[in-house]
Order: structure tokens, then sequence, then C-alpha cells
């Protein structure tokens, strides 16, 4: 499993836990599927899924763990056209038109019908606990999803003092900065993709695919007040994304030097090769994330959890 989403929080206090104690948190809050009549269920599964058992994968300080989330998919469109059919008959039978009182009980009732033949759709999100880094890190494509992940641990742990990174310096600024002046930073490379966004007008932004960003036309659009909200980058020739000002990380890929970063070791299980896997991550994230700070300006020093 490697993470292609990054939604970093930094830990606002160490996180005293042991993974056998953080493992007795969350099996009070193991995932049970939705019953005939739940629109939704959530909790903790084992991150190695049918591989394993333990709700915590502990690796070199970091704990391993993973929400899953059920949701019912039942179309508004299907309980309205049955509502108005139901409606219809009830005043043609009645000759009365239905209050609305009547129409809610009537909307409550075909819910209750069609739940149970609903089909469910599942998805998971792994998260992981950095103890040595001071990170708690959602693979996901944005914050409001990690924020439901983050909630969801909180009222399973209680408490958890997080909060997004903070920098001296804005990224936006900084990134664009990159680009106007051709300043890269030396472990940096420019990939072939940026959104560019106008500060004064709200909405109006300019998405470049497959582009040279160092070509005049980009610089045209900076001189203009235009500046960069995402900027796809390679870092080092060990992994590669589109890191936003909002300081997400989207699309992650490691090269083969970090896959095959593992020698001669060759493992014999899949939970072997998960573990080894995790570990590759969890080294390039306890490099990546740290120098981003500091290529933003470094970490300022009064965030508020």
């Amino acid at each position: 499993m490697w993470f292609k989403n990054l939604c970093p929080y930094r830990l606002m206090e160490p996180f005293e836990l042991s993974a056998e104690q953080l493992e007795e948190r969350l099996a009070a809050f193991a995932y049970t599927p939705c019953g005939s009549l739940d629109m939704q269920s959530r909790g903790w599964v084992p991150p190695l899924g049918k591989h394993g058992e333990q709700l915590v994968h502990a690796a070199n300080g970091a704990y391993l763990i993973c929400l899953q989330q059920e949701n019912k998919l039942l179309p508004a469109s299907v309980v309205r056209e049955e509502l108005e059919q139901r409606i219809a008959e009830r005043e043609a039978r009645e000759l009365r038109k239905v209050r609305k009182r009547e129409r809610e009980q009537l909307k409550e009732e075909i819910v209750f019908e069609l739940l149970p033949r609903a089909f469910s759709r599942s998805k998971q999100v792994y998260g992981y606990i950095d103890t040595v880094g001071g990170w708690l890190v959602v693979d996901c494509g944005s914050w409001r999803q990690a924020e439901d992940f983050t909630e969801f641990l909180r009222e399973c742990l209680d408490t958890l003092p997080i909060a997004p990174p903070a920098t001296t310096s804005a990224p936006q600024a900084i990134m664009t900065d990159w680009l106007a002046s051709d300043r890269i930073p030396s472990d940096l490379e420019l990939g072939e993709e940026a959104v560019l966004e106008d500060p004064a007008t709200e909405g109006c932004e300019i998405r470049c695919k497959r582009q040279d960003l160092q070509a005049e036309e980009i610089k045209a659009h900076l001189a203009s007040g235009k500046r960069i909200r995402r900027l796809a980058l390679s870092w080092n020739e060990r992994l590669s994304c589109i890191v936003d000002a909002d300081y997400s990380i989207k699309r992650l890929k490691f090269s083969d030097l970090v896959k095959e970063s593992g020698g001669d070791y060759v493992p014999e299980t899949f939970a072997e090769q998960f573990d080894a896997d995790f570990n590759l991550q969890l080294l390039e994230f306890r490099n990546f994330l740290p120098r981003l700070l500091e290529l933003f300006g470094g970490e300022a020093r009064d965030r508020a959890a």
C-alpha cells in the first residue's frame, strides 16, 4: 500500500499512547457493516486487510491505521419519484390534499422499505501517526476528507491536539517566486503542471498541463499578478507530486530508486511486503515533510492547536 495523497497535520503534543493502548482505543470503534436499516457505518479495520487482525500496524515509532466508511446508495430521485406516486394515489383515493406531516411520514416509510435493498459503497482511508517526527498524515485528496478521519480519531481518543502545518512564508508566494525568478531549490525539479490563480478575481484560474513552466508565457501571467496555487515537483529524484498552497500533496509517486532501496531483502509474505513498503514511505516522509516546511520559510513557532 503506497500513499497517493497527503494531508499532513502537526502533532501539537507528544503522542503518548503505545501501539497496544491505541489498539485498545480503536477496538471500541471497530467497523461493523451497515445493518439493513442503516444509512451509513464507519469504524477501524486492520490496515493489512484479510492478512492481519490488528487495527494498528506499528513500525519504527509510527502507527498505521485504516478507517472504513460504508454508505447506502439511495438516490434522492428514486425516493422522490416513489413519494410523488404514493401522494397522487392517496389524493385520488381520499379526494383531498396530502398534508406536510403526511408527506414526511410517507417519505420515511419509503426510505424504510428501500434501505434493505439499497446497494452499499465502501471506501478505506489510511493514516499514520508518527511519534518520532510529530506528524499525523492522512492519505486523502482534501482537508475536508482528512477532517472526517481526524474527527473520528479524536472521538476514539477523547483528545487529539493537531494542526495543519504553518510556515513563516506563504507557500503560494514562495512557489510563485521560484517560477518568476528561475531560482528553483537544488533538490527540486519542476514538473509540467501548475494551477495559477488571480487573487483579485475569485474563481479566476489557469491550469497548465504538459507545459514548460519556465516559459515566457508563464512569466507573463505571473507579472500580471497571477499566483501559483498548485505546482508539480520532483524531490531529490525520490518522489514526485503536486504541492498545493494549502500544504496538501496530491498524486504522489515514488521513484524506482525508493522502491528498490530495500536491497537484497525479498519479502516472503504479504504482511512482510506491506511492512517493507510502509517503512520505505515513512523514511521518505520523515525527510520530505520537514524539507517542505523549510522550503516555505521554516515552521512558524506560534501555531495554535
